[in-house]
């Protein structure tokens, strides 16, 4: 019996005292010295081995596939195979623990939260990991995964498009609403609310009698029921609504208010695209701009998934960005241009603030003699607002970024025709981009020529993908995690790699999504990459923003200190990592890459 054991390691962490007691009973030490055979090939093993002391490598001939060190255990598969396919050698004198295979499968068998621990995939452990976090904490986390249910709508009043204004008003004081849906001249439905009614008599001038008719239409914006709340706060956020009509079955199952929603989230984020949408003057954005962190800050602390988080920060971004757009260029301008995103802000990945990425589309006959100076003034007040000017100027302060549809399209085809290397990273470039000011019909037929320009390329597309190839995971040759005083990059050695290699892939099958994680779901969907591939590949990418995120937000820099991660969390990376690595080399097989 011993009493080394180290109970705070996943999955054993969540043993009951009793199962940890017989487990320690059943418990023996093993000492191996340096180049001495652990298991062999075919070997039926005696357990499951944990790493005290020393480093043990797993080989077969002509090949390594990793060594493990200190907390580490092996062999895992044989446990459930019944037979090791490797052989385990001691790199240096070894320390371990040995827990007998069958007390190992009862555990299994007696828990299946246990075994699964083991037998999980990346998306599943991680999906442990963030509950294993979050457990015993009543906080915002909650609340984001809550579905729209009946008990949080107001039921709907539908009335018939001939009832008075007046009939209308004492309809909704009887029914104690502030909204009525009716049916407009074209047949689709209508939302009308209390201060639709009182701007039709006050500043329409139509008289009580005059029907629901007459009002201007307003088209229903909602959602199915079971969506997420959060996603009808996104929704809300978006279209600067106070209220969401929720489906179910093709019918109106009823009306969703904005404070039902912000009772139950108690998050200031809506109080901030309001004001958003409020602020009239350069000032009042600044001091708008200046809380976006601390809301990131916020909502990270409280234990929000990822996926999230990222959704929730891009929209605050979009709308801070084409709020200053709007305060910049003159009115008349706005709804003639179609201001671009790229880069992270294009595929809605950008938390904190990163450098300016943005472009510019025009109509063909537009008339703005103040052009340049006025963009000028945008990308100087990004920079007001936190954004730092990029220092590859793909700004609209840039001509080269500002463009008619026309020559947009042109400049597509030249650049597939030349292919220089600048020239295929601005297709890369352009392919994130992302509409979120002004006439965004104007980016439809540009998205589409990039994607029948490269769709057929392949010899394109194999040398535009060689970057995501090109840099190696920060992994030792034996398959550890590498360790710096610096820090693991893994925006180079993970992030860049992944999302680089799916766009790729995007532009490949032709899909007009810009957002890495939507590019998954539709390689997915169109059955490029495999369901169970595609979940892996995105639960790695999550895990590459969520520790990065956390080291920014504490420490300044991105950098990950291994020395600072969870035993659970470095399996994590590593297994996220091997995902990367076997990611890149997939890549060189699909487009035949020649090293």
């Amino acid at each position: 019996m011993t009493t080394l054991f180290n109970f705070a390691r996943p999955p054993f962490d969540n043993l009951a005292a009793e199962t940890r007691q017989r487990l320690e009973q059943s418990l023996s030490i093993c000492y191996f010295r340096a180049g001495e055979t652990v298991l062999s090939a075919g070997d039926t093993p005696p357990g499951l081995y944990l790493i005290i002391k020393g480093a043990v490598e797993e080989s077969a001939p002509h090949h390594q596939f990793g060594d493990y060190g200190c907390d580490d255990l092996f062999d895992v598969r044989a446990q459930f195979d019944g037979r090791c396919r490797h052989t385990f050698t001691a790199l240096e004198d070894t320390l371990c623990q040995l827990v007998p295979r069958q007390t190992f499968l009862a555990l299994c068998e007696q828990d299946p939260a246990f075994a699964n621990y083991f037998t999980a995939n990346l998306a599943e452990r991680q999906r442990q990991q963030e509950q294993r976090e979050q457990l015993g904490q009543k906080n915002l986390a909650e609340f984001i995964l809550t579905r729209i249910a009946p008990e949080h709508l107001q039921p709907p009043l539908v009335v018939d498009n001939h009832l008075s204004l007046l009939a209308a008003t004492e309809a909704m004081v009887a029914k104690g609403t502030d909204c009525l849906i009716y049916p407009a001249r074209d047949g689709s439905l209508s939302l009308a609310t209390r201060k639709t009614l009182l701007h039709a008599l006050t500043l329409k001038g139509l008289p009580l009698t005059a029907p629901l008719s007459l009002l201007t239409p307003a088209p229903l914006i909602g959602l199915p029921q079971e969506s997420y709340l959060f996603d009808a706060l996104l929704l809300m956020t978006r279209h600067r609504i106070k209220r969401l009509v929720i489906w179910h079955q093709g019918e109106v199952a009823g009306i969703l208010q904005l404070t039902q929603v912000l009772g139950l989230f108690s998050t200031h984020s809506h109080v901030l695209t309001l004001r958003i949408a409020r602020a009239d003057t350069l000032p009042a954005l600044e001091a708008v701009a200046r809380e976006q962190q601390q809301l990131t800050r916020s909502l990270f602390a409280q234990g929000i998934h990822t996926a999230f988080l990222m959704k929730l920060i891009a929209t605050v971004n979009e709308q801070l960005i084409a709020k200053a757009f709007a305060l910049v260029i003159p009115p008349e301008v706005q709804e003639k241009v179609c201001l671009l995103m790229l880069g992270s802000e294009g595929r809605g990945e950008q938390i904190l603030k990163t450098d300016q990425d943005n472009a510019l589309i025009l109509p063909a006959d537009l008339h703005w003699p103040g052009q340049e100076a006025d963009l000028a003034a945008f990308s100087a007040l990004l920079e007001r607002l936190g954004y730092p000017l990029c220092p590859g100027r793909v700004m609209v302060n840039n001509s080269e970024w500002v463009k008619t549809g026309e020559q947009w399209q042109s400049a597509i085809t030249r650049a597939c025709t030349t292919a220089s290397e600048a020239e295929l990273l601005w297709l890369a470039t352009l392919a994130d981009a992302h509409p979120i000011a002004g006439d965004r019909t104007l980016i439809s037929p540009i998205a589409r020529t990039l994607r029948e320009q490269l769709g057929d390329r392949r010899d394109l597309l194999a040398e535009m993908v060689r970057p995501a190839v090109a840099f190696h995971a920060p992994l030792t040759l034996f398959g550890r995690l590498e360790h710096s005083a610096e820090g693991l990059d893994l925006k180079r050695g993970g992030l860049f790699p992944l999302v680089h290699g799916i766009r790729m892939l995007a532009l490949e099958a032709g899909i007009l999504e810009t957002a890495t994680l939507a590019r998954i779901d539709a390689l997915v969907a169109a059955e490029r990459i495999s369901a169970e591939y595609g979940s892996n590949l995105a639960e790695a990418f999550r895990l590459f923003i969520r520790l990065r995120l956390r080291c920014q937000l504490k420490n300044g820099d991105s950098r990950v200190q291994v020395n600072e991660l969870s035993h659970s969390e470095r399996d994590l990376l590593r297994h996220a990592l091997h995902q990367v690595k076997k990611f890149q080399q997939w890549l060189t097989l699909h487009f035949r890459l020649r090293q």
